[in-house]
């Protein structure tokens, strides 16, 4: 359990709210180093891979490769669940993209083909969605959004998906190591978000300049 670490840490505010980070990452790592060696090599790990930090999501297909070498380690479930659901999520996305793109099917299979779901996508290829959207209700808004072109609104739903997610992987223990390792891919995705939004970053400058100025003329 890691009741002290988890107390430390402050309240992450929904995605779509927040206007900056509560904690830097400079204070996220201090507090990170309460894990034991076991998990923080774990999170680590998995974190330089599935985590959204400064490489977004849409970008990820020539990553994707590396992941089933991770999920095989040994690896504490809730972190084992969530990089099975990424890597599935991952791998949807990249054989969508795949599709929309016009690709064919034996063109580079590797770039998408893994995971799960991976025999199924080649074997219904010609389907809308490949047949998944009773499994993954979500998948035709990812295919109109990729249609239509909308990169942030494509973001900004999977964004949710994996937000809600951790949400619910951290009720389950609130202070064990599922809650501890929400909490950073909740921070990933946090930061990742305020970077990409123009509006935020912009208020966020804003407000360091009002503290300087303020400081400056005390």
């Amino acid at each position: 359990m890691y009741y002290d670490l988890i107390c430390s840490l402050p309240h992450l505010p929904d995605f779509e709210k927040a206007q900056w980070l509560p904690i830097s990452p400079l204070r996220l790592r201090q507090r990170l180093n309460r894990l034991s060696p076991s998990h923080a090599e774990q999170l680590d790990h998995a974190r330089s891979l599935i985590g959204w930090r400064e490489q977004r999501l849409l970008g990820d297909q020539d990553r994707i490769a590396t992941l089933p070498g991770l999920i095989d380690e040994k690896l504490d479930t809730p972190l084992h669940d969530y990089i099975e659901f990424r890597m599935t999520q991952k791998s949807l996305l990249a054989a969508l993209r795949w599709k929309h793109d016009g690709q064919d099917l034996s063109d580079e299979p590797h770039r998408w083909g893994i995971g799960p779901r991976a025999h199924h996508i080649r074997k219904h290829w010609g389907l809308s969605c490949f047949g998944l959207e009773h499994v993954f209700p979500w998948l035709p808004m990812v295919s109109e959004r990729l249609s239509s072109g909308d990169a942030i609104g494509l973001e900004r739903m999977l964004v949710r998906l994996n937000w809600q997610w951790l949400t619910r992987c951290a009720e389950q223990s609130m202070f064990g190591f599922q809650a501890v390792m929400a909490y950073v891919f909740k921070w990933d995705m946090l930061q990742a978000w305020l970077a990409c939004d123009p509006s935020r970053a912009k208020a966020r400058f804003t407000e360091l300049i009002d503290k300087v100025t303020h400081v400056a003329n005390a």
